[in-house]
């Protein structure tokens, strides 16, 4: 039982009582009388509660006004008497008093029941922080610049990469993307809802560091930042190729896989038993076990027999990838084991022209090439040739009116349409290229091209290497100046700063199996994740380098986390009422009652 039910009980048997003590004996008297005594005995017991308890009233609650950064076009907002308190992210303003963090402000302002935000918001030292119960926030202004970017995952040397960023705030923008030596690789316009995706290639193994540079539309910079590229040399793909005829398709396909440092193994058959190219290949278990990509063609598809497709079926559900070009007409046998195998193909073995996405300006295309490879005995001709074809146009191909049902895109042509398609089947892909003769290219002198797409298909369709323990971030950007979450920890692990200092960090038991650290890196740049011989790298991305991005991530947290202002509670709570009113009527209602009971009735004249 509550205090305030206590204190009703109490007077409400004093009530009963003192009315008992009226009623019982009965006596003489006026009846007006004893009525008056009884509802004001009534009456003063509830003037007496509500003196003790007096009703709660609405009343302005003590609000706190937090300015975070960017805050300062908006302390117009903050009203006269006011509690205001600047973080250390906001800049000085009149009549503010600084503060180390939320809860330091809080602990200074006790009794506060509202908290106004005014700026970015709050930054990750004071999310943490328990709010009062009603809380607002007054955003300013949305950034200006790169607001979203997803780098480049682990990428090998000499593969091409994607760069995705999202802007805001600019108006026929374009981006430009730069290698580490400051020279534009990429350039593409941004797409109306702000996103855009560039392309590079990597170079040397290792830790660099990539530009996305905003331009507007008089080509002047709006915003750059960092995009990190990890660079990690790869087992090299062990790539089978079985033809069922010598062509040219096959000759240019096995020196590009060769030339790239690809384990390679093709054999071509030529009629009557005779098998051109390198030593004879089983298709057993054993052999598709061993390699990563089988490329067959349409002639040594339909040639399979029942034991070799059983094989390849089984290998490509345990990951091996499996291609199937076409140099001439797809058979229905081909075609009925391609269904077999989970692909289906309709479409007729017309040919068509095939135009490629058209090239970039000469000077981004040298750049994504790179370096010139010096010829051995180097001539005015030789130069004048080897010139030529670096700045010669793709040539048209030939493709076959195939598709694949239900499959993602192999290719593109230059309009966007899709060219081939793929499909996951178990733990492998399996997917058909319709294009009878990429080797072209490589005659018109563009083999970077030819490479680029050979390359893009095999990196689509090779069995996937074994997945290692990586540690990754527990969520978010890492941020130089805030704590970030390691997890997927082998054990204890060291890691080291760009400056060389060097911190254990030891595992969290109450992180359970995601088995995370806390690490509050202070300096930006790549650090150094170490575990026994096992070296990772992370990237840490300065506030002040990339300001955008920053606010934005900041924004979105806090909107999560404080909610919308427009959906605020309203800055009032309910508080008991004052009770010197009803202490002066339970006085007068009293007094009245006690001078109504010590009157005595007027005794009645003698009789004559």
């Amino acid at each position: 039982m509550s205090a305030t039910h206590g204190i009703a009980l109490a007077l409400a048997v004093i009530v009963l009582l003192g009315s008992a003590r009226l009623l019982w004996p009965p006596r003489q008297g006026s009846r007006l009388r004893l009525a008056a005594l009884l509802v004001l005995q009534a009456a003063s017991a509830a003037l007496l509660y509500l003196t003790l308890v007096p009703p709660s009233v609405t009343a302005v609650a003590h609000r706190l006004t937090v300015l975070t950064a960017n805050a300062a076009a908006l302390q117009a907002t903050t009203a006269v008497g006011d509690t205001v308190i600047a973080l250390p992210e906001a800049a000085p303003g009149a009549g503010s008093m600084r503060a180390p963090d939320l809860a330091t402000a809080l602990r200074q302002h006790p009794g506060t029941q509202s908290l106004r935000v005014i700026g970015d918001g709050l930054p990750a030292r004071d999310r943490d922080t328990a709010l009062t119960a009603q809380v607002s926030w007054i955003a300013s202004a949305p950034p200006r610049g790169w607001v979203a970017l997803q780098p480049p995952a682990i990428t090998a040397p000499g593969a091409v990469f994607a760069v995705r960023a999202r802007a805001q705030g600019v108006a026929t923008a374009s981006a430009e993307l730069l290698d580490p030596a400051g020279v534009v690789v990429d350039r593409a316009r941004i797409a109306g809802d702000g996103r855009v995706r560039l392309q590079g290639v990597a170079r040397a193994s290792g830790r660099s560091e990539f530009s996305l540079r905003l331009l507007d539309a008089g080509q002047h910079v709006v915003d750059t930042m960092v995009v990190p590229l990890r660079t990690v040399d790869q087992p090299a793909p062990r790539v089978l190729i079985v033809a069922g005829a010598p062509g040219p398709e096959l000759k240019y396909l096995r020196r590009w896989a060769t030339d790239t440092g690809l384990a390679v193994q093709a054999q071509a058959s030529a009629g009557g038993g005779v098998m051109l190219g390198d030593a004879p290949v089983a298709l057993n278990a054993a052999r598709l076990a061993a390699s990563d990509v089988l490329i067959l063609d349409e002639r040594s598809l339909a040639a399979l027999d029942g034991a070799q497709r059983g094989a390849v079926q089984q290998a490509l559900r345990n990951g091996l990838g499996v291609l199937v070009r076409t140099s001439g007409p797809l058979s229905d046998s081909a075609r009925q084991a391609l269904r077999r195998w989970g692909l289906a193909i309709s479409g007729s073995n017309q040919s068509v022209s095939l135009t490629l996405p058209a090239d970039p300006d000469p000077a981004l295309l040298q750049a994504r090439r790179g370096p010139q490879r010096p010829a051995s005995q180097r001539t005015a001709h030789t130069d004048e040739a080897d010139t030529a074809s670096r700045s010669a146009a793709a040539p048209a191909l030939e493709q076959l009116s195939l598709r694949a049902a239900d499959a993602g895109a192999l290719l593109h042509d230059a309009k966007g349409a899709a060219i081939g398609g793929w499909r996951s089947i178990g733990q492998g892909r399996l997917a058909l290229l319709p294009v009878t003769d990429s080797y072209r290219l490589v005659l018109a002198g563009r083999d970077d091209r030819h490479a680029e797409l050979w390359s893009g298909v095999l990196t689509t369709l090779a069995r996937p290497l074994p997945a290692s323990a990586t540690i990754r971030p527990g969520s978010g950007t890492p941020w130089a100046g805030e704590r970030i979450a390691l997890c997927n920890l082998p054990g204890p692990i060291q890691v080291r700063a760009p400056d060389g200092s060097g911190t254990t960090l030891v595992i969290d038991p109450s992180s359970g199996a995601e088995h995370c650290a806390g690490y509050w890196p202070q300096q930006p740049g790549w650090h150094q994740l170490q575990h026994g011989d096992a070296i990772q790298a992370l990237y840490v991305f300065d506030p002040a380098g990339a300001r955008a991005l920053y606010r934005q991530q900041l924004r979105d947290a806090n909107a999560v986390h404080l909610g919308d202002a427009a959906h605020a509670s309203a800055a009032t709570h309910r508080v008991p009422g004052p009770g010197w009113p009803w202490l002066l009527a339970f006085v007068l209602v009293s007094g009245l009652l006690w001078w109504l009971e010590r009157r005595r009735p007027r005794a009645d004249s003698a009789p004559a």
